[in-house]
C-alpha cells in the first residue's frame, strides 16, 4: 500500500510538474544520447578495425614497401618459402591512383589494386553483391573488372557498364584501360579501408605497357593462421627485405586497438562533458519542481513524514525522470550515431558496420537513472530540510551555517559519485576518469570566478534618469578601454565600444524603457550562483564550437596561402623517355601553355655506404626494424636519381645551393659523381657515415644492374618541384632505370580553363600519360577540412543542447520565484509584453557575455596554438565570432521568451488574492 502511495505520488508530481518535467527529461536525454551516440560510434569504429584483423590486414602478414618496390626477383623469396611449407599461400598486389577523366582532380581519384585473381585474396574473399556467386578468379580477367561497393555508389556505374580508366602512380607512366564491371563487392574486410577502388588483372596492366617490368608495392601472405610460423616468416621477411614493413595481423590488432582506445576516450570524454551540463540541468529543474511545492513539503512534514520520507518519494521523482529520459535519450542516441557514423565516413573514406549494441543501450537507460539521481541528490536533500513553520507563516529561512556546511557536503558528495560514473563510462579507468572529472570541476571552478565578476559588474552597470557627470565619465572611461582593446583584438574591441555607445543611448530612452533596462540588469545579480551556471553552461558549448570553427577557418586559410605561394603550376604529367620525346617538339601546340618545367629521374635501391651495408648502418642507430619510419627516411634521400644533361651545359642551379663540396660539371657528364641532399646529413641513421667522396652503391628497381658512385656534394634544394633525390648526370639515371626508360616529370601551368583540352592534346602526341591535375587542389583540403569541422562541431553541438536546456530551467524557475514580484508589477500597470521584454534582456545580456568570454578565450587559445604548435599566426574571424556572439544571445532570448510565455501572463489576482 505505501509502495504504491510513493509511487503514484511522484507520478502524479511528475504530471503536475508540466514542462519543467519535460525540461528535466530532455536534460537527462541530451546527456544520455550523447553517451550512447558517442558509445555506439566508437563500437563500430572498433568492429571496422578488429572484428576481422585477419582478413582487415589481407592476411597473416601484410608485406609494404613505399620506397623500392617488388620485382619478379624479390617474388622468388616468397616462392621459396611457399615451398618449404613456411607459408602456404602469397600475392602481390600494386596500388594505383586513378580517375575516370584524365583531367579529373585529386577529389574525383580512386585506387585501382592490380592482382592476380588466381591468388587474390589469401585470405576469405569479401562478400559479392553482384554477382552473390562472383569470385576474382572468374570476374577479373581480360579486361574486366570487380568494383567496391563505394566505388559503384560514389560513380553511379552498375554491372555491365564500360568505362575508361586512367591510372598512375608517383614513380611510374600512366596506362589506360577501356574495361567492363564485371562485379561489385561490400566494402569489408581488406576492402573497407579501400574505399572506392576497382580490382584490375596484373595480365591487363602489365599489356597496356608490355616493356615495363611489374613492380609490385604489397604482399600478402597466409600461414593459415599459425602464429609460431607467422612470428618466423615475418622475421625473415624484414631480415631480406629491411627497407619494407611486415606487419602480422596480431601487430595490426595492436595498432588498430590503440588507435581505436584514444577515439573511443575522446567520444567518451565529450559524452561525458554533455552529462555533465545535462546534470546540472537537472538541478536547476529539480529545484523549480520542489520550490513549487514548499507548501505541500511542509504540511507533508506537518502530517508526520520523516526526512527519509521525503528522500524516498523525491528520489522515486527523480529516478522515474531518469529512467524516462534515459530511454529517450537511448532511442535517440541511435540516429544520432547513424549520423556521426555517415560524417566519418564520408570524411576517412572507410566502411563502419551498423552496430546497436544491447548493453550500451541499456547502459544508457542506468546512465540517465544514475545521473538523475546523482544531481537531483542535492535538491532533494535540501528540499526535504525545509521548515515547516517558516514555509506556513511565509518566513525567510535565515542564515544556517549548517544548511551552508550541507550543500557544501553534498557537492562533494555529488563530484564523487559522478566521478564514479564517469570512471565506469570510460572503462574502469581511474585515473582518467579522476583526472577528466576534477579537471573540469577545477577549470569551471576557476571559470566562475571570474563570471561571477562579471555578473556583479553587468548588475551594477547605471541606468541614468538624465545626463550626469559620473555617467558621462564611466562613459568615457569605457570608450577608451574600448579604444586600447580594438587595438589590439578589432572585433572584442568593437563589440564593446558599440555596448558603450548602447549604454550612452539608454539616458535618452523612455522613462518604461529604462525601467525594464534597469530591473533586467539588477535580476542578472540576484541570483548570482544561478546566473553564473548558466553563463558556464552556454560557454562550454560556445567556446568548443567556436574553437572547432575559428581553428578550421584559419588552417584552411593557411593550407590555401601556401599553397598559392608555393604551387605555380597546377597540372603534373609523368611519362617515358619515348613520350618526353615526342611532346619536346610539339609543346607549342598544346593549348593554354604558359609555364613548363622538366624532371628526370628514376628510383634505386640503395645497398651500402663506402662498403658497409645501409641495413648494418641503420641497425647500429637502432633504426632498422619492422614498421620504422627512420628507415623509410633514409630510403628517401637515397634511393631516387634526378638527372642533369651535363654535356649540353644543363646543371643544377635553379632553386640549388651547394653548402658543401662542389656542383656538378659538364666533365661530370660520363662520371658516377652525385649530389646529396643536406637534410641526409642530419638524419640520425646517416649522420657521420655520408661525407664528401663517399662511395654509394645503388641497385636499379628490377634489380639487374648496380652502380657504385661518388659523393662530390651536398646541396640545399628550395621549391616543391624537387624530389629531394640524389643529383646525378644523366646517363646514370638512364643507365639505372628499368629497360632503360626514365622517368620524365613535367611541372606545368595551363589556362584552368583549357585543362582538358591541353591534357587531350597531350594525349594526342605522347599517347597514355600519368596526370595529376592540382587545379583544385585548395578545394580538395578545404572539402576535407570541412568534414573535419562537421564532425567535431556536430560531437559539441551536444553540450551546446545541454546548455540550452540550463537556460530554459534557469528562466522557469526566476519565472516561479518572481511569480509575486510580476503579479505586483502587473497591478501596478505593467504589460505582459513590457515584463516579457525585461526577461529578453536579462538573459540575451547573460547569454551574450558567456558567449562574448568563451570567444574571447577561444582568441587567446589560438595565439598560443599558433605560437607553439602550429608555428603560424592564427587570427579570429570577425564573422564567425559575431555569429556565435549573436547567435548565442539571440537563441537565449527565444527560449526565453517560450519558457515566461505563460508566465509573464499571469493574472494579479491570482497571485495577490491572499495579500
Amino acid at each position: 500500500m505505501k509502495a504504491s502511495l510513493y509511487f503514484k505520488y511522484a507520478w502524479r508530481s511528475l504530471l503536475r510538474g508540466g514542462q519543467r518535467s519535460v525540461l528535466a527529461v530532455l536534460c537527462i536525454a541530451v546527456g544520455v544520447l550523447a553517451i550512447v551516440s558517442l558509445e555506439l560510434v566508437g563500437q563500430m569504429i572498433n568492429l571496422a578495425f578488429t572484428s576481422n584483423v585477419r582478413q582487415a590486414n589481407g592476411g597473416d602478414i601484410a608485406v609494404s614497401t613505399y620506397v623500392h618496390p617488388f620485382n619478379s626477383t624479390d617474388l622468388l623469396f616468397f616462392e621459396r618459402l611457399k615451398k618449404q611449407g613456411e607459408i602456404d599461400a602469397y600475392t602481390p598486389v600494386i596500388s594505383l591512383r586513378a580517375s575516370t577523366r584524365l583531367s579529373a582532380s585529386l577529389g574525383d581519384a580512386f585506387q585501382v589494386i592490380v592482382i592476380d585473381p588466381q591468388t587474390y585474396p589469401v585470405v576469405s574473399p569479401p562478400t559479392f553483391l553482384q554477382p552473390t556467386d562472383g569470385s576474382f578468379a572468374r570476374l577479373v580477367r581480360d579486361r574486366q573488372v570487380v568494383v567496391t561497393k563505394n566505388f559503384a555508389d560514389q560513380y553511379h556505374y552498375r554491372v555491365g557498364d564500360r568505362l575508361t580508366i586512367y591510372a598512375s602512380s608517383s614513380s611510374s607512366t600512366g596506362r589506360s584501360f577501356q574495361v567492363t564491371i564485371a562485379g561489385i563487392i561490400a566494402n569489408e574486410g581488406l576492402a573497407a579501408m579501400a574505399g572506392s577502388s576497382v580490382y584490375l588483372s596484373a595480365a591487363t596492366y602489365q599489356a597496356a605497357a608490355p616493356t615495363m617490368p611489374l613492380l609490385y608495392d604489397h604482399v600478402y601472405i597466409s600461414t593459415n593462421n599459425n602464429q609460431a610460423r607467422t612470428d618466423r616468416v615475418a622475421k625473415a621477411v624484414q631480415d631480406q627485405f629491411y627497407y619494407a614493413t611486415a606487419q602480422t595481423a596480431a601487430d595490426a590488432l595492436k595498432a588498430d586497438q590503440q588507435q581505436v582506445d584514444f577515439i573511443r576516450k575522446f567520444l567518451e570524454i565529450a559524452g561525458l562533458l554533455a552529462l555533465l551540463i545535462g546534470g546540472v540541468g537537472i538541478v536547476h529543474t529539480m529545484q523549480v519542481l520542489l520550490l513549487r511545492r514548499r507548501t505541500e513539503i511542509a504540511m507533508l512534514k506537518t502530517a508526520g513524514y520523516r526526512r527519509r520520507d521525503l528522500y524516498l518519494l523525491f528520489g522515486l521523482e527523480a529516478g522515474l525522470l531518469g529512467l524516462i529520459g534515459g530511454v529517450i535519450g537511448s532511442v535517440i542516441g541511435l540516429g544520432v550515431s547513424l549520423l556521426v557514423r555517415g560524417l566519418i565516413m564520408r570524411l576517412f573514406l572507410f566502411s563502419l558496420p551498423v552496430s546497436f549494441d544491447p548493453l550500451i543501450l541499456g547502459g544508457g537507460v542506468l546512465i540517465g537513472l544514475g545521473t538523475a539521481l546523482i544531481f537531483g541528490l542535492m535538491p532533494i536533500v535540501q528540499a526535504a530540510n525545509i521548515r515547516p513553520l517558516s514555509v506556513i507563516r511565509d518566513l525567510p529561512e535565515g542564515f544556517r551555517p549548517a544548511s551552508y556546511a550541507l550543500t557544501l557536503g553534498l557537492l562533494l558528495l555529488l563530484s564523487l559519485l559522478f566521478c564514479g560514473m564517469a570512471i565506469v563510462v570510460l572503462n574502469n579507468d581511474v585515473v582518467l576518469g579522476i583526472g577528466v572529472v576534477y579537471g573540469t570541476f577545477i577549470f569551471l571552478g576557476l571559470l566562475s570566478l571570474f563570471f561571477v565578476l562579471a555578473v556583479i559588474v553587468i548588475s551594477l552597470l547605471p541606468v541614468p534618469e538624465q545626463l550626469s557627470l559620473g555617467f558621462l565619465t564611466v562613459i568615457l572611461v569605457a570608450l577608451v578601454i574600448s579604444a586600447l582593446i580594438t587595438f589590439v583584438l578589432p572585433v572584442f574591441g568593437s563589440l564593446l565600444l558599440l555596448a558603450t555607445v548602447i549604454g550612452l543611448t539608454t539616458a535618452f530612452l523612455p522613462a518604461t524603457w529604462k525601467a525594464n533596462i534597469k530591473m533586467a540588469l539588477r535580476n542578472i545579480g540576484r541570483q548570482r550562483v544561478r546566473t553564473t551556471t548558466t553563463m558556464l553552461a552556454l560557454f562550454v558549448g560556445i567556446f568548443t564550437i567556436g574553437l572547432i570553427l575559428i581553428l578550421g577557418q584559419d588552417l584552411r586559410d593557411a593550407i590555401n596561402s601556401s599553397l598559392a605561394r608555393i604551387v605555380s603550376f597546377n597540372i603534373i604529367a609523368i611519362t617515358d623517355d619515348q613520350q618526353a620525346r615526342r611532346l619536346e617538339g610539339e609543346w607549342n601546340t598544346v593549348p593554354g601553355l604558359q609555364e613548363r618545367q622538366h624532371l628526370i629521374v628514376t628510383s634505386c635501391l640503395p645497398l651500402t655506404i663506402d662498403g658497409v651495408p645501409l641495413k648494418t648502418l641503420l641497425q647500429q642507430n637502432g633504426n632498422a626494424g619492422s614498421n620504422n619510419f627512420e628507415s623509410q627516411v633514409a630510403f628517401f634521400y637515397l634511393g631516387s636519381l634526378q638527372g642533369y644533361d651535363l654535356a649540353q651545359g644543363q646543371i643544377p642551379s635553379q632553386g640549388v645551393t651547394i653548402v658543401k663540396g662542389r656542383n656538378l660539371s659538364a666533365a661530370d657528364a660520363n662520371s658516377d659523381s652525385v649530389l646529396v641532399p643536406e637534410a641526409a646529413l642530419q638524419f640520425e641513421g646517416l649522420e657521420g657515415h655520408l661525407q664528401l667522396g663517399s662511395k654509394l652503391t645503388l641497385a636499379s628497381q628490377d634489380g639487374k644492374l648496380v652502380r657504385t658512385v661518388t659523393v662530390v656534394g651536398f646541396y640545399r634544394v628550395q621549391g616543391v618541384t624537387s624530389t629531394g633525390a640524389l643529383l646525378a648526370p644523366l646517363n646514370l639515371v638512364r643507365a639505372l632505370s628499368p629497360g632503360g626508360q626514365a622517368t620524365n616529370i613535367y611541372y606545368l601551368k595551363i589556362d584552368p580553363a583549357q585543362v582538358g583540352k591541353a591534357l587531350d592534346r597531350m594525349q594526342a602526341i605522347a599517347g597514355a600519360i600519368s596526370v595529376t591535375n592540382l587545379a583544385n587542389l585548395g578545394d580538395y583540403v578545404n572539402q576535407f577540412l570541412s568534414y573535419i569541422i562537421l564532425t567535431l562541431s556536430a560531437i559539441a553541438s551536444l553540450s551546446l543542447f545541454a546548455g540550452i536546456v540550463i537556460i530554459a530551467n534557469a528562466v522557469g524557475l526566476a519565472m516561479l520565484e518572481r511569480r509575486r514580484e510580476l503579479g505586483i508589477l502587473k497591478a501596478v500597470g505593467y504589460t505582459s509584453r513590457s515584463i516579457l521584454s525585461e526577461v529578453l534582456i536579462e538573459n540575451g545580456g547573460v547569454a551574450g557575455v558567456g558567449a562574448f568570454l568563451a570567444m574571447l578565450l577561444v582568441s587567446l587559445a589560438l595565439s598560443l596554438l599558433g605560437r607553439f604548435v602550429f608555428n603560424v599566426s592564427l587570427g579570429a574571424n570577425e564573422i564567425i565570432i559575431l555569429a556565435l556572439i549573436v547567435g548565442a544571445a539571440v537563441l537565449a532570448m527565444v527560449v526565453a521568451a517560450l519558457v515566461a510565455w505563460g508566465a509573464v501572463r499571469v493574472r494579479p489576482l491570482e497571485v495577490l488574492r491572499y495579500e
